[in-house]
């Protein structure tokens, strides 16, 4: 799964100091929590696959607990199954 980040500079510059010895730019670890909307992010299709493997039970307990999902299931299978 990708997902964009994008890290201010000003953020980098509390972790990134000049080596002298080094000649080079050092940057300690960058820990940080974002949070996005579904909206946000886009799945690939081998992404979902994954999270269907690694969540299938509570897919189906979500999908059959709610009748709106059910229903929507269903006209699914039956479509599926004129082909």
């Amino acid at each position: 799964m990708r997902v964009p980040i994008e890290v201010h500079h000003h953020d980098l510059e509390e972790y990134c100091y000049y080596d002298e010895h080094e000649r080079a730019v050092i940057c300690d670890d960058y820990h940080a929590e974002y949070e996005y909307s579904i909206d946000e992010v886009e799945f690939e299709y081998t992404d979902l696959e994954d999270i269907v493997n690694e969540y299938f039970d509570d897919i189906i307990d979500i999908i059959t607990d709610n009748k709106r999902y059910r229903e929507k299931l269903l006209k699914k299978l039956e479509k599926s199954s004129k082909h």
